[in-house]
């Protein structure tokens, strides 16, 4: 119970791989010990917990213990129903009394709607669906995949933690996605966000404010808020989560971190109509009088000194847009 009881204060992902740890691995030997190599074990994929960002709240839903175990295709063909049942049947057996006595007894209970995030996958059928692309290992890393994914399901598929995996197909592929992307579409896609926090923030916010649209300025802010978050998270070679565990994730991130307690300044600040009065609206001006101006220049100004850092710019200029150009013309040429 003492064991338990230190798991109370510990996050989901370690209280499901101390789950599998004590009961799990045994399951997996006595039951299957001819597949036990080649059975790859570990949580990743949908959840906030997959992301080590869950908390009280996000027990409301879709939550759950349980751990993933991925086989190959020849493997999950023979023995996918027969590994299932033993898991469910570990879940009622073992499960909901490790759970209840972790979490308490209102959150134990069984959770069919997890059933598709936990339990036995096919390991190109848990990348394909989770990836949203055709579930063959050869084509996932391909060229044209990585201009159009959808970053945060790439993110999915390669959070969490694998517990274990001797025969290695399934870390293979997750350590090839996991390097990042080509140089190419790193650059293009950096160039494109370059673009739309200058779009947002320091074009298009001043145009807004200058017309008394309000509701559009703030629209604006929005998009410069989402696009430096996602510079963030390119500048540190990891691909971000799920718009709602953004900011989040941010605080962990290796640069650029300290754009977290920016963000929340300038979201803090109102939409004044009133520190622009007066002022004729110049594109080449910058409305200093303007709180909301003075929090995405300073934003701005912690990228610049990034990108000079990793050497993809040379300059001091605030305005992003103009570092569009040359970082998309060098993808370009490769």
């Amino acid at each position: 119970m003492s064991d338990l009881t230190n798991l109370k204060s510990k996050d989901t992902l370690s209280v499901c791989r101390a789950f599998y740890e004590k009961y799990g691995a045994d399951m997996i030997h006595r039951n299957f010990p001819q597949f036990e190599n080649r059975i790859a074990v570990g949580l990743v994929g949908e959840g906030s917990e997959c992301f080590g960002f869950d908390d009280e709240i996000s027990r409301d839903h879709d939550f759950g213990l349980g751990f993933c175990m991925w086989l190959n295709t020849v493997d999950y063909q023979a023995i996918g129903a027969q590994l299932q049942n033993a898991y469910n049947d570990l879940i009622v057996r073992q499960g909901i009394r490790f759970a209840s006595q972790v979490w308490g007894e209102s959150i134990s209970r069984y959770n069919p709607r997890i059933d598709q995030r936990r339990g036995v996958m096919d390991i190109a059928g848990f990348y394909g669906s989770t990836l949203k692309l055709r579930p063959d290992l050869d084509l996932i890393l391909g060229k044209h995949y990585w201009l159009y994914a959808d970053e945060k399901w790439i993110a999915t598929a390669v959070n969490g933690q694998v517990f274990r995996d001797d025969e290695g197909t399934f870390t293979r592929v997750r350590n090839e996605i996991l390097a990042y992307y080509p140089e190419k579409v790193f650059l293009l896609k950096l160039a494109e966000q370059l673009h739309l926090f200058s779009h947002g923030g320091q074009s298009n916010y001043p145009r807004m404010m200058a017309r008394k649209d309000k509701v559009t300025a703030a629209l604006c802010i929005n998009q410069t808020v989402t696009a430096a978050m996602n510079i963030a998270y390119m500048l540190s070679r990891k691909y971000a989560p799920y718009y709602k565990w953004m900011r989040k994730g941010l605080e962990q991130l290796p640069v650029l971190s300290e754009l977290s307690p920016l963000l929340e300044d300038l979201v803090s600040l109102p939409i004044d109509l009133t520190v622009w009065e007066g002022w004729e609206y110049d594109a080449t001006k910058v409305n200093e009088n303007d709180p909301v101006i003075a929090a995405v220049e300073e934003i701005a100004d912690h990228i610049v000194q990034e990108l000079n850092r990793q050497n993809i710019i040379s300059g001091q200029e605030k305005f992003l847009e103009s570092y569009v150009p040359e970082i998309a013309g060098r993808a370009q040429k490769m």
